[in-house]
């Protein structure tokens, strides 16, 4: 696998994101990161398989940014340790 690949293991992101973007207002970050009256609305109206959606693209893409930044720091391992290294980064992880 070279430079800009993404691993075939893990799915690309779905459309749909976008309608979360449009509906939200620019985010205003906070030392707190809570979410604003308008982000709980919009989740709240959302169905439970949607929250689903969202949150396995979420777990999706955290995974492919780890594997760009291993293959960054490690350029001469290849795709297996690479995938092998993040699954045991993501199977230690706490939230």
């Amino acid at each position: 696998m070279t430079t800009g690949e993404q691993s075939s293991s893990y799915p690309e992101p779905q459309a749909g994101a976008s309608e979360l973007r449009e509906a939200m207002p620019p985010r205003r970050f906070s030392s707190d990161d809570n979410p604003s009256p308008e982000q709980i609305e919009i989740y709240r109206r959302m169905t439970p398989g949607r929250r689903l959606e969202l949150a396995e693209n979420l777990y999706w893409s955290a995974r492919r940014l780890k594997s760009a930044w291993l293959r960054s720091l490690h350029p001469a391992w290849s795709a297996e340790t690479i995938e092998a290294e993040v699954t045991r980064l993501f199977s230690h992880a706490r939230s």
